[in-house]
């Protein structure tokens, strides 16, 4: 017997050189193997007669071996055999799988399952899976997994079912209070009627990850996640000291009244959730979700104000130079009003400035910080970093967002307030999951006087009417993208801005035609910007540089080539370039055939509505596992059963659940939280940016 816990090496089969492969792949214990689950389940139950075989279908067949070969050699080597039942005869085939005439002999009895092919006018088998005597890989509802290394999936769903037996009884992990209320299945039941379904199981329940025995697995999964996610932030409220920001209402108002513009309702609510968390000695941890274009920018920008006036430093993060410059152009006449020192550190700073920012930070006499990954270099140190915000969060890794944070830790109890932004709308039910530790808040309205952009999905071959929109475009004096999704023309028929830049020269005589990508030296990226921010270029030919944060009012018209290539999140990022000023703004997708059926489904919503946060829930229906974020993230690396997206309805009720857990005072849920503590607190201890 073997204790879950114990190494793979334990399980019959898995020697050092096997060891090692699963261990690549992160599979060190039986519970880790025994976790494995079938991508799909295959019914190989039926017995079938040769006589009934028809071309194309697969099949099981019980026969005797009537003739046995090995032909050819090295990598050209076959087994040839001659298989019969009681009502005919078969040609069989393996390639490169010498070891079957060592397996069978002439004589033997053996079961074969595999698809029937035509070769030279008869049907034959090729490849079929072989077993003799037990029937583990045929005859019944059989297990399907996907290869791990060199581990193929055969020898897997051995071991697996080897480890079953090694392991008998599997005890219960989860209490059973949570059991009952949820009305889950044991988990010893659910880990055996995964990998060794009853021959009453319906496969298309199977298949689709929906049995009774998966979903206790995904739900027992999920719960943990979250508990983990509960248990961290309590430990943060409890433990841990935020920076009590002293400030009134008078003092905020004088600050938003330099603003050109008066705060949307949403803006507005969203500020005083954030202004309210800074007052307080919990350090704040939250989430400020929005669409793009609903102005997240001035709400951090009202919060970093806030801070450096209450005497503290503040610091906002982004993914990239161009944001960073634009984000510090558009806070130096807000900050300056107030009296409050700003500066943008980013990698080509230049190395005096540099020293000067350093000198700056460290005395105190530089309030506000903008900047990308620089910010994180080990001599960048705040004398009192009270706020850090990370924009566009999702472009950075979890040690990145908690490095940043670290620099405003004073001692082992102080840590500074913390806002992360994205405007990557994320479903509800991913809320709970990726940023399941976190306070949101949404803003859910526009800035006034923007119109709705116009979108439209063009065929490729009516580029002459894109042609006339550019030229209509610049003869108003407004501004366009044209976007590509390579930099250089490769083998396939993806533009590339380069070429595009050229075609545009051809065919809008008199239009000045830039070009932006991000193999460019970045002083040519911010001067390529800076002149089509000035009017100094009518058209941009850019490759997707410009889907996050670029700001420029004049520009109407975005086009973008290739559509059915790209994401539906991307799409909508893409547009979100244009319409940010008073005049009305298009957006063109250039489809390419043939589509896909997915690709024609994501232009057809991308088309049809211009609401981020409903287009986030179709990209959820539509795109594959880990898709819709772009990167997993720090919860969801660690998920090896249950899938947010596949799974999503799971996410809402072990998130209650995990709340009642952390919150109950009984043994059951205090053994339960300790142990799921001690599973994930080394795993996330470093998690605590989101």
């Amino acid at each position: 017997m073997a204790e879950l816990h114990d190494p793979v090496s334990r399980v019959p089969g898995v020697g050092m050189v096997r060891a090692a492969a699963l261990r690549r792949r992160g599979i060190q214990t039986v519970e880790d193997l025994l976790l494995q689950l079938p991508f799909r389940y295959e019914d190989r139950s039926r017995i079938s007669s040769i006589s009934e075989l028809i071309v194309g279908e697969s099949y099981t067949f019980n026969v005797k071996v009537n003739r046995i070969r090995r032909l050819g050699y090295r990598d050209r080597n076959r087994v040839e055999a001659v298989m019969s039942d009681e009502t005919g005869e078969l040609k069989v085939v393996w390639f490169r799988q010498p070891y079957v005439a060592d397996a069978i002999a002439k004589g033997d009895s053996v079961s074969l399952f595999g698809k029937v092919v035509e070769h030279d006018g008869d049907p034959q088998l090729v490849n079929p899976v072989l077993e003799k005597g037990a029937g583990l890989h045929l005859g019944r509802l059989v297990p399907i997994y996907r290869r791990i290394g060199k581990v193929a999936p055969g020898v897997l769903r051995r071991l697996i079912d080897a480890c079953i037996d090694l392991v008998g009884e599997i005890p219960e992990s989860l209490p059973d209070s949570t059991r009952r209320r949820l009305q889950l299945t044991g988990r010893y039941e659910a880990v055996v009627g995964i990998h060794r379904p009853t021959s009453t199981a319906d496969a298309s329940v199977l298949n689709a990850a929906r049995s009774p025995a998966h979903q206790r697995l995904v739900c027992e999964e999920f719960l943990s996640l979250q508990t983990v996610l509960q248990l961290q932030r309590a430990q943060e409220k409890n433990e841990l000291l935020g920076p009590e920001m002293i400030f009134d209402e008078a003092s905020v108002a004088a600050i938003l009244k330099v603003l050109p513009f008066r705060l949307t309702p949403g803006q507005d609510a969203a500020l005083w959730a954030i202004l309210a968390d800074m007052q307080s000695r919990v350090p704040m941890h939250r989430l400020l979700q929005g669409d793009v274009g609903c102005g997240k920018t001035a709400v951090a920008g009202g919060a970093l104000l806030v801070a450096a006036t209450a005497g503290y430093q503040a610091a906002i993060m982004v993914p990239t130079e161009l944001l960073a410059r634009q984000h510090s152009r558009w806070l130096a006449p807000w900050a300056a009003s107030g009296g409050v020192n700003m500066e943008c550190l980013t990698g080509t700073t230049s190395s005096g400035s540099k020293q000067k920012i350093l000198d700056g930070l460290a005395n105190g006499d530089i309030k506000i910080l903008v900047g990308t990954h620089a910010l994180l270099e080990p001599e960048v140190s705040f004398s009192k970093l009270g706020l850090a915000v990370i924009d566009e969060q999702h472009r950075f890794g979890v040690r990145q967002r908690a490095s940043l944070r670290e620099k405003g830790r004073a001692d082992h109890h102080q840590c500074p307030h913390l806002l992360v932004m994205t405007a990557t709308p994320i479903p509800r039910t991913l809320e709970l999951t990726v940023y399941g530790d976190l306070d949101v808040c949404k803003i859910d309205d526009m800035p006034p006087g923007r119109q709705p952009v116009v979108s439209q999905v063009v065929p490729a071959a009516d580029w002459s009417r894109v042609v006339e929109m550019l030229v209509a475009t610049v003869h108003r004096g407004e501004q366009a993208y044209v976007v590509a999704p390579r930099i250089k023309e490769g083998d396939d028929e993806l533009s590339a801005a380069v070429q595009l830049q050229a075609e545009l020269q051809r065919q809008l005589p008199g239009a000045r035609i830039g070009l932006l990508h991000g193999r460019q030296a970045q002083d040519e990226r911010s001067s390529t910007m800076e002149r089509f921010r000035a009017g100094q270029i009518d058209v941009l030919a850019s490759t997707t540089v410009v889907e996050v944060g670029v700001d420029v009012t004049n520009a109407t018209l975005m086009v973008i080539g290739h559509a059915e290539r790209f994401g539906l999140a991307q799409l909508h990022q893409l547009r979100g370039r244009v319409g940010r000023g008073s005049a009305q703004a298009t957006c063109v997708f250039l489809a390419h055939a043939p589509l896909s059926e997915n690709a024609q489904s994501r232009l057809e919503a991308v088309q049809s509505t211009t609401d981020g946060f409903e287009l986030a829930e179709r990209d959820l229906s539509l795109r594959g596992p880990g898709e819709l974020l772009g990167t997993r993230q720090a919860g969801l690396a660690g998920l090896r059963v249950g899938d947010p997206f596949h799974d999503h309805e799971w996410l809402e009720v072990t998130s209650k659940e995990a709340r009642r857990l952390v919150a109950a005072e009984d043994r059951e849920s205090k053994d339960y939280c300790q142990r799921i503590w001690r599973y994930w607190g080394r795993r996330f201890a470093m998690s605590q940016t989101g």
